[in-house]
């Protein structure tokens, strides 16, 4: 005899709690592959958007370096007189010297801006000393240079040179945007006597696609030409950046391809906005405008 209270589950009653028990458990599993999927599209986009953030940073770090000079100040070994000629003379260092830069030869009432044309050999530099310098005397390479980015840059090939890293060691950088294998590269070489050919290119981003609208990769400002009276110089001194970059797998939310574009415009490269402002003063101030260093841009 079965006492009250003893009784236990009916088939249907069973059957009706693992009906209620599979709802709930496809209902969470659901839940759950949704919040996976949202996981995987966000981690997809920052991922996407980290790489553009930092590949963007750098582009305007050494843009914004572009056109600089400071190198370290050097100093005369021996004395030098004064001649209308051209001679050779001594230095502690000719370290990222080159023919064509300008030189401001000691100080005071002996002053005077001194081109390179030459550097015949180690320590040696060549140019017309009109003044008499003392041994000891300081030597500067000051200014800056109006081609600081190269007018031969294209919308899919951007370069540039200065002290890039801002360690007084002048460097050469080409970005190259490739439309068909979809990738952004970039070459940085160190400028030096006999360095003609630029390094290998290491690879930033992949998977880029076409600006929408068509939007150049590189857009450069308002190309300004100054003829000073003792030259004429070519100034670069904005530019603009788009990227666009899609997803190597689809979103699985969407079940599509993920498209990110992030476009920086008004990177000012300083330095040659400065150039441009010594080149334009009333009278213009060229003894601070470096030409460019021979050989550029490296192939």
């Amino acid at each position: 005899m079965r006492t009250q209270g003893q009784d236990g589950f009916s088939i249907f009653e069973m059957i009706v709690c693992m009906a209620v028990l599979v709802v709930v458990a496809c209902t969470g599993l659901s839940v759950l592959g949704y919040s996976l999927k949202a996981y995987q599209s966000q981690h997809m986009q920052a991922d996407m958007h980290s790489a553009l953030r930092g590949t963007l940073a750098l582009l305007s770090q050494e843009i914004g370096q572009a056109g600089s000079l400071n190198s370290a100040a050097k100093s005369i070994n021996g004395a030098v007189t004064g001649s209308a000629t051209a001679q050779t003379i001594v230095l502690n260092s000719t370290d990222n010297l080159f023919v064509g830069e300008k030189l401001t030869v000691d100080t005071g009432s002996k002053q005077e801006i001194v081109q390179v044309t030459a550097l015949p050999g180690l320590s040696q530099v060549t140019g017309i000393f009109r003044q008499d310098h003392l041994s000891g005397a300081p030597v500067l390479a000051q200014g800056v240079f109006p081609q600081g980015i190269l007018s031969s840059s294209t919308a899919t090939s951007l370069k540039l040179f200065g002290d890039i890293n801002a360690d007084g060691t002048l460097a050469y950088v080409q970005y190259d945007y490739n439309a068909t294998a979809g990738t952004l590269t970039r070459s940085i070489t160190t400028l030096a006597p006999g360095v003609t050919t630029k390094n290998a290119s290491e690879t930033l981003l992949t998977n880029l696609v076409a600006n929408p609208g068509g939007t150049p990769f590189f857009q450069y400002g308002n190309t300004v030409t100054v003829n000073t009276g003792a030259g004429t110089y070519t100034f670069i001194p904005s530019m603009a950046v788009t990227i666009s970059i899609e997803t190597t797998k689809r979103d699985p939310q969407t079940g599509a391809f993920v498209v990110m574009t992030k476009s920086v415009s008004n990177l000012t490269a300083r330095n040659v906005l400065a150039g441009l402002t010594l080149a334009q003063a009333s009278p213009a101030v060229t003894n601070r405008l470096q030409s460019t260093p021979p050989g550029l841009p490296l192939n």
